[in-house]
């Protein structure tokens, strides 16, 4: 046989194997996140971030408006959690 022909071969080969049971490399490092598409870690990492933000600002919003006495122990440990941590 010609060697055209093996290496014909070799090509359908390489490409079937490519097309068919290649695993997904696209998103490799990712999870995905019910209705959200795929999240990387670092994605993740923000949005926890953003969370605890969020809560440190309703309680200062409720210090603003009704004072350190209204506060219960745990929103107030999560503001000295906050305080040392930064």
């Amino acid at each position: 046989m010609n060697i055209m022909v093996y290496l014909a071969c070799a090509v359908i080969a390489i490409f079937i194997y490519i097309k068919f049971f290649k695993p997904k490399s696209d998103t490799e490092g990712l999870t995905q996140k019910a209705g959200s598409g795929f999240q990387t870690i670092d994605d993740k990492f923000n949005a926890k971030r953003k969370e605890k933000q969020e809560r440190i600002d309703r309680i200062l919003e409720k210090i603003n408006e009704k004072g350190m006495a209204s506060l219960t122990a745990q929103e107030k440990a999560l503001l000295d959690e906050y305080s040392n941590a930064q």
